[in-house]
């Protein structure tokens, strides 16, 4: 059906002559018979009026499948995911750009590009610049919270290593705060077994945020200094894994085994200035262990067992900025110049020899 058919169909559903339309529309009544004729189409002017006073929207008015166009757009996100996930950047960017050439209208689509060209601005050219564009575009036209709230994250980050931090406080104030987030609120509202998924929901959240900020407080001061020695900041990244220690007694980290590799990669690396061989191969030995320990749930996904997340996180979902496999991306550090007073022991050997069979590229 097109466009004017559609007008043609809501006016007599309404029993409504092209008269009174065109007289609503302050249009003559030849002007309405040129439409249904399907002679010639409303300016896009006059489309909000038309859709107002029929009470549809503007895609069903122009003849859209919107339930096609959505599950279109959602097989687009998806297939871009499938590798960006894994690394594979280019192949997602030219996904996602293709996409919204398709749908130059998707909020959906355009978030989904703003984070890969900011994520991952040193792949491409002016990848800052059209992140901030994107954002920007968001803003401007959309009204949906959860794409606004996205862009404004995006923004922030963009304006600030831009030099724009005037600009970044400004969008980030207009924010909530974290004790009035989402998964701050859900554990007083939801009841039961809900509740109680909720308040972990809401530790995972927390603990994902305090982890973070542990290991990354040893910014530059204004004057140029750093708040902490490298040994105090090494001394913050202990407490980040006793933190996850705590909590995870039993050893069942899931996603967060990732984030101990990196951190004991992190630690290795501090002791290695210190030519302390056994703390630097005992950092790495961790960091192996906790490398295929993640691969090994990636595999086969289990729900945790340890008391506060004791049946949650049975899900496989997670981003990876490199196509090497976590197995590979250690391998490949181990070869830094760094490590070159432990290079021969037997002790990096059987490191190197351990992590060998799980070391492969991210499967899309």
């Amino acid at each position: 059906m097109n466009i004017g058919e559609t007008i043609k169909k809501a006016r007599r559903d309404r029993d409504m002559t092209q008269e009174q339309l065109a007289e609503y529309l302050h249009l003559s009544v030849s002007a309405v018979s040129q439409w249904e004729l399907g002679k010639t189409m409303p300016d896009l002017a006059t489309i909000p009026a038309i859709c107002n006073l029929f009470g549809i929207t503007s895609d069903e008015l122009l003849g859209i499948n919107v339930k096609r166009r959505d599950a279109r757009i959602k097989e687009i996100r998806v297939e871009a995911n499938k590798y960006s996930s894994r690394g594979y950047h280019a192949e997602a960017r030219a996904i996602l750009e293709q996409g919204v050439r398709e749908f130059p209208d998707s909020y959906s689509l355009m978030t989904a590009l703003m984070f890969l060209s900011f994520n991952y601005r040193e792949d491409s050219a002016g990848g800052l610049d059209e992140a901030i564009r994107l954002g920007e575009a968001i803003l401007a036209g959309c009204t949906e919270d959860n794409y606004r709230h996205s862009a404004i994250q995006i923004l922030c980050y963009a304006y600030a290593h831009r030099g724009e931090i005037e600009r970044a406080v400004k969008l980030a104030d207009t924010m909530p705060m974290l004790c009035i987030s989402n998964e701050c609120l859900m554990p007083h509202i939801k009841q039961g077994t809900a509740a109680y998924r909720a308040r972990q929901e809401e530790l995972n959240a927390l603990l994902d945020v305090m982890g973070t900020a542990l290991v990354c407080m040893n910014g530059k001061l204004d004057d140029g200094s750093r708040p902490y020695t490298e040994a105090e900041n090494a001394a913050l990244r202990g407490k980040q894994l006793a933190l996850l220690d705590l909590l995870f007694e039993e050893g069942d980290l899931g996603f967060y085994h990732t984030r101990v590799c990196e951190t004991h990669v992190e630690q290795a690396e501090y002791y290695a200035g210190l030519s302390d061989a056994q703390q630097t191969l005992a950092h790495l030995r961790a960091a192996a262990d906790h490398a295929i320990a993640f691969l090994q749930w990636t595999s086969a996904p289990q729900a945790h067992t340890s008391l506060a997340f004791r049946g949650y996180g049975k899900y496989i979902s997670f981003s990876t900025g490199d196509t090497d496999n976590t197995a590979a991306g250690l391998l490949a550090k181990l070869e830094h110049a760094r490590y070159e007073f432990v290079r021969d022991t037997p002790e990096l050997a059987a490191i190197r020899e351990r992590l060998a069979p799980y070391a492969d590229k991210w499967s899309v």
